[in-house]
């Protein structure tokens, strides 16, 4: 019985029927891993260095990061996050009453909105409002006995926001100076660490 030539054997086996390599499993998992950790603007202006220095950290063999890596991954896409992120009253004017943000935490504004679960933050941070607006009635004596009622707003709320959920992003990237397709109309801006740069045209 002949054995398969070198040529004829790919990667992952025989004729490469087989998976991808070890090196292709661990990119496709980084990847992944940055996209958890990091916001999308950093990854589109950055993504590449930082998964760059992740393969060229790799140890031969391996096929998925180590917990060590993945824990300075996750800790340092937190720290870019919360530098980012507003103060505490201009975030709850923002996602409560879709107040504008400061100019330099519009990239921020720019990622929540156009981010995964976006209403899902939305009737969350609305649910937090009346839960706290309860507990303060509750501490002058007064008590709310009919819980489905408060159930039925919440269910309500979010059906409403899923069904409007285009108009309110146009909405909020319209009042931060994006298009709808979250591209800045701000001419020429350029994106650097943590924030925006303007940087004059030629």
């Amino acid at each position: 019985m002949t054995e398969p030539s070198p040529e004829i054997a790919g990667p992952g086996g025989v004729h490469g029927v087989a998976g991808p390599g070890p090196g292709e499993a661990y990119e496709r998992r980084c990847r992944r891993l940055l996209r958890l950790a990091y916001p999308p603007r950093f990854l589109q202006t950055r993504g590449e260095e930082v998964l760059g220095t992740l393969l060229d950290l790799a140890e031969p063999g391996r096929t998925r990061p180590g917990a060590r890596t993945v824990l300075d991954v996750l800790r340092g896409g937190a720290a870019l996050r919360l530098r980012e992120r507003p103060p505490l009253w201009d975030w709850v004017l923002y996602r409560l009453f879709y107040r504008r943000l400061p100019f330099r935490h519009r990239w921020w504004a720019r990622d929540d909105i156009i981010g995964r679960f976006f209403v899902e933050r939305l009737v969350l941070s609305w649910i937090l409002l009346l839960l706290l607006s309860l507990l303060a009635l509750s501490a002058f004596g007064v008590t709310v006995h009919n819980a489905q009622i408060l159930f039925g707003w919440a269910a309500s709320s979010y059906v409403l926001a899923w069904i409007d959920r285009r108009r309110i992003r146009r909405h909020l990237l319209a009042k931060h100076e994006f298009h709808p397709d979250g591209s800045s109309c701000v001419p020429r801006t350029d994106v650097v660490g943590d924030g925006a740069v303007p940087r004059p045209t030629s």
